[in-house]
């Protein structure tokens, strides 16, 4: 069964309406999403989505993220998916909630329409990680790696990038770098 969001008003509030994900993608309906970033040694961990993912595929993205599901609380959400996608058992208070961002795109992957209006929340994970220890989830990515937060900031100024400059800079201004 596909996977179900919970609709949000143009404030960002949630209405009560769910619809499943690929409706939400064609439609352009507001939803929400957990976003969590990760430090190590001033450098921030990317993962390389999947070829096959049906956004910005074999693209660097954020440490990690995920949709909220319906009635899901954003600090859960984010700790499933650290686990999910890194194998990073997270325990909520090392998830410091950076802020929350709006983002709209429409773009066209496999011939389709895919229209984006998210709300994230935006994590910075607080605990201890090493990199050899990380597990990636094969079907959501396909390797990570550690980049100065000058990289990311070149990548996110590209179109043709998930990163967000919003995300990246509020990041930068948390860590002091």
């Amino acid at each position: 069964m596909e996977e179900l969001f919970d609709i949000l008003d143009e404030n960002g509030n949630v209405t009560g309406e769910t619809a499943p994900r690929s409706y939400v993608h064609k439609n352009g309906l507001y939803h929400r999403t957990a976003h969590i970033w990760l430090i190590k040694e001033g450098r921030v961990l990317l993962q390389r989505r999947s070829p096959h993912k049906d956004s910005f595929p074999g693209r660097l993205d954020i440490s990690s993220a995920g949709h909220i599901s319906a009635g899901e609380e954003p600090l859960y959400s984010a700790v499933r998916e650290l686990y999910e996608e890194l194998g990073i058992k997270a325990e909520p208070s090392e998830l410091e909630l950076l802020g929350k961002i709006g983002r709209h795109y429409v773009k066209e992957f496999y011939g389709e329409i895919f229209d984006d209006r998210e709300l994230a929340f935006v994590y910075l994970f607080t605990g201890n990680f090493e990199l050899s220890r990380i597990k990636v989830q094969q079907s959501e990515i396909s390797e990570v790696g550690l980049y100065t937060f000058d990289e990311c900031l070149r990548l996110a100024m590209d179109d043709d990038e998930p990163l967000n400059i919003k995300e990246i800079e509020l990041l930068r201004e948390k860590c002091g770098f």
